[in-house]
């Protein structure tokens, strides 16, 4: 599968000696310390997408991690103002502790009515309901639905976005849109549990099994004082190069030689119909980090792997871990 290529710049740094990780509950909720929360006062504009340079080598299964540009080349579907945070709790291949399908997309929490903008330019596939339609893994899944499909200078395929239980669709089957213009408006139809706005990116083809983590197509969101947070795709292979259902402790340290002030664990992409980037081949992944030092780290075959990365301002940090 071709994409042009996009940059990658590398920060390798030395693995330090690393203190105990202290483990989370089984609910995979923080303990000691407590995980970030959205800012409750209206959430920061999201940063430009911009084409990406000219690619400089680096090998994350050499380095300890590699910083690159990544693919935000995608707007965040919902208006500064409103929750255009990623919903923590059912990310791309969560399944929430087994309890549910895997997620094939990304959530953004919102009143009905909130209104849900174009990610790129493009031209609308698909504006109705999909009781008649399969475009999920069975009829009447996303209840009112568009679907956008867009042509990139930054990427060769054919992208499509789904924005999913609309409350109202402004658009119609073959109209063109712009980034950014509205397109309908948040609600909870289909199979929909509250009022919220289901997006999704498919690259290649508009099909349920072709999706990737939207996580990393979007631009990134801008803190309260302008600066981009980052974002992390992370591997974690045996020595065959196939994945490793575990589930890493994700640490952040204000400070390299302090405590940490938060830590989250991460579930791993099950391998039914999700999608590994063609580039990256992460099993986890996340965006909206604040900028600084993390440690990961997780017990297999009773040894424990742990090691430090660095997220940088509108990056996205790329670490392999390959376990005998």
């Amino acid at each position: 599968m071709k994409r042009a290529l996009l940059a990658l710049a590398c920060l390798a740094v030395t693995l330090t000696a690393c203190g105990r990780v202290t483990p989370l509950p089984p609910d995979g909720q923080p303990s000691a310390v407590s995980r970030p929360s959205p800012s409750p006062t209206p959430p920061a504009p999201t940063a430009t997408p911009t084409a990406t340079p000219t690619p400089l080598p680096c090998d994350p299964r050499a380095a300890d991690f590699c910083i690159v540009d990544g693919h935000f080349v995608l707007q965040r579907p919902i208006p500064a103002g409103a929750n255009d945070w990623v919903d923590a709790s059912y990310r791309y291949g969560y399944t929430q502790n087994e309890t549910r399908e895997p997620h094939h997309g990304v959530e953004f929490v919102n009143p009905q009515g909130t209104p849900v903008l174009a990610a790129a330019d493009g031209t609308v596939i698909f504006a109705g309901d999909d009781s008649a339609v399969l475009l999920g893994p069975l009829t009447g899944y996303y209840g009112n639905v568009i679907v956008i499909e867009h042509h990139l200078p930054q990427v060769e395929e054919t992208i499509f976005t789904l924005y999913a239980h609309l409350s109202r669709l402004d658009v119609s089957p073959g109209q063109t849109v712009a980034a950014g213009e509205t397109i309908g408006a948040v609600g909870m139809t289909g199979i929909a549990i509250g009022s919220h706005l289901h997006f999704e990116v498919r690259l290649g083809a508009n099909d349920y099994r072709s999706t990737r983590n939207p996580e990393l197509w979007l631009a990134p969101r801008l803190d309260e004082t302008g600066q981009p947070y980052g974002a992390l795709a992370l591997r974690v292979a045996d020595g065959y190069g196939q994945p490793l259902p575990v589930f890493p402790v994700l640490q952040y340290f204000p400070e390299r030689d302090g405590p940490p002030t938060w830590e989250l664990q991460l579930e791993p992409y099950p391998r039914e119909t999700l999608n590994a980037d063609d580039l990256w081949g992460e099993n986890f992944a996340l965006g909206s980090l604040t900028p600084g030092w993390y440690r990961i780290a997780f017990v297999q075959m009773g040894g424990l792997y742990e090691r430090w990365i660095e997220v940088q301002p509108g990056k996205l940090t790329v670490a392999v871990f390959e376990v005998p």
